[in-house]
């Protein structure tokens, strides 16, 4: 399985290796290079898989924007077209002269 993990220098204390997902999510272990943090980072991804822990997905359906289902609620309204055909001409106005603001 791989694992996604963050390798950063440590000033004067070589590499820190932190968990990035997965398994290995909370996780840090250093060392005096990359490698050799990676591997305490991966002796600790390790010891949790042997005391039991799995890794599974979750699958959540996206929600729809809550904007959504308001859209449309004014279609019916007498006053929407109206309304609709005004902002269209204010618009066009200033389509047409940009210093009317």
């Amino acid at each position: 399985m791989e694992v996604p993990v963050i390798i950063e220098p440590v000033t004067g204390n070589g590499y820190r290796a932190t968990g990035a997902g997965g398994l290995s999510i909370g996780l840090t272990a250093e060392g005096a290079t990359a490698a050799e943090a990676i591997d305490r980072l991966a002796d600790q991804v390790r010891m949790r898989v042997v005391a039991g822990a799995k890794l599974a997905e979750l699958d959540v359906p996206a929600s729809t924007a809550p904007w959504k289902q308001d859209a449309g609620y004014l279609h019916d309204d007498p006053l929407y077209e109206p309304w609709r055909a005004a902002m269209e001409e204010y618009r066009r106005q200033l389509d047409e002269d940009p210093e009317a603001l």
